[in-house]
């Protein structure tokens, strides 16, 4: 069993994933998962101390040229994907061209007239995003994929032979169920879209459960 906490979208604010930290530590959480758009040293550094591990979202993508030495060597070593304990985790979508790495990915759009959402759509307001990104855990055979980009705590659930049906982060906690797909908006830390205080989403592995915190 591993408790993972799962952070994204901190935009710089370092006062709030502090609190989130805090929160996720008081819980036992031991593991951290950061999702992208860290967008501050101050952030990076409270994320190292901790051994988080790391997914880059469209801002570190953008600014990777940008950045300053040591971090943006280290940046560019991030992976677009993160698997572990029977699930999937990105920054948006777990579709993503193979070997594109951050280095890449604005000449990828340039050659490709791509815009961003290509690579970064939103599962919340994007039907055909959500059904991509079910079809890719289904060809993949893995059952939960852990987003930020959104900036909103919900999930979308796809239950074999059946409709995907909304849950919005209200509901507090989820048992997640192995037969179903599970798409699961972690929220944003720094500038969340659906209520006050910094969010993020702890996950449970062997109990399979998932509890959305806002602190």
């Amino acid at each position: 069993m591993t408790l993972w906490a799962i952070v994204s979208d901190i935009h710089g604010r370092g006062d709030r994933l502090a609190r989130v930290l805090a929160d996720a530590q008081s819980l036992r959480a031991e593991r951290v998962l950061a999702l992208g758009d860290i967008a501050s040293p101050v952030a990076l550094d409270m994320l190292q101390a901790v051994d988080a591990e790391y997914v880059f979202g469209n801002w570190e993508a953008s600014g990777l040229r940008g950045q300053r030495a040591p971090y943006r060597g280290w940046i560019a070593r991030w992976p677009a994907q993160f698997r572990a304990d029977g699930f999937l985790a990105a920054h948006a979508s777990p579709v993503w061209p193979p070997k594109l790495s951050i280095a890449h990915v604005v000449e990828h759009l340039r050659s490709n007239n791509l815009h961003w959402s290509a690579l970064f759509p939103s599962i919340r307001h994007s039907e055909e995003a959500r059904w991509a990104a079910f079809a890719e855990l289904d060809a993949e055979d893995i059952s939960v994929f852990f987003h930020g980009h959104t900036h909103v705590q919900e999930a979308w659930r796809w239950p074999p032979g059946g409709a995907p049906s909304h849950i919005p982060g209200s509901a507090g906690e989820l048992t997640l169920d192995a037969a179903a797909r599970w798409l699961i908006g972690v929220g944003s830390v720094g500038e969340p879209h659906d209520g006050a205080g910094a969010a993020y989403a702890l996950y449970d592995t062997a109990a399979r459960l998932l509890r959305w915190r806002r602190v």
